[in-house]
């Protein structure tokens, strides 16, 4: 008997879970002909349906494997072309009803249901893991941002601090905003203390 359609076998994408429910739908069919009396010309028919939904599907995996950057892609894409290769073998080389009936169920239990299972399931693993990864990373980031030469955000303190400039004279020292700072640069006499008198000297910027 062979399983039904359940979330547990789902890869998260629409178009991909709903091509899935299709293909066990129809090899559940397969299962019903294969154990009922059905003439050569029915089987085929349901073989042709199947086998046709089963490379279109293949196509539409693929290029969802590439659009989630998925490593495993040029290994998968084998596979399928194996599993399409395997199938024309077997039903070429069934000469009776009942062969036929025996190809179409090893073609629908344990390879294509196998395969949804197995190797179509690991995408799902293995894009769960960057999911989490990716929102893992966004969320530290947004916790603890941080400044460089090449992306200076918003939020960082950094950047929103304002500049200090130092300067002294005989009495004391002086912290200036970076607008007096300015002004006393384009003074061409000494700016003094008001206190002692004593010309400002400028020390650094903090």
């Amino acid at each position: 008997m062979l399983p039904a359609w359940s979330n547990e076998y789902s890869v998260h994408n629409e178009t991909i879970d709903a091509e899935h429910r299709k293909l066990f739908e129809l090899a559940h069919r397969v299962e019903v002909a294969a154990n009922k009396a059905a003439n050569r010309s029915e089987l085929k028919d349901i073989l042709a349906e199947f086998f046709n939904y089963m490379r279109v599907h293949f196509a539409h995996e693929e290029e969802y494997m590439k659009s989630i950057g998925y490593p495993e892609l040029s290994n998968h894409k084998e596979i399928h072309k194996e599993f399409t290769r395997n199938v024309a073998s077997l039903v070429k080389n069934s000469h009776s009803i009942n062969d036929l009936k025996e190809s179409l169920l090893i073609i629908a239990r344990d390879w294509l249901i196998g395969h949804i299972m197995q190797e179509d399931k690991r995408i799902e693993e293995w894009n769960a893991v960057q999911i989490a990864n990716n929102t893992k990373a966004v969320l530290d980031k947004q916790t603890n941002p941080s400044c460089s030469l090449d992306q200076k955000p918003l939020s960082c303190k950094l950047e929103d601090k304002p500049a200090v400039y130092v300067y002294q004279c005989h009495c004391k020292i002086h912290k200036v905003s970076e607008s007096t700072h300015n002004k006393i640069n384009k003074i061409d006499a000494n700016v003094v203390c008001k206190e002692c008198k004593y010309p400002l000297q400028f020390l650094r910027q903090e």
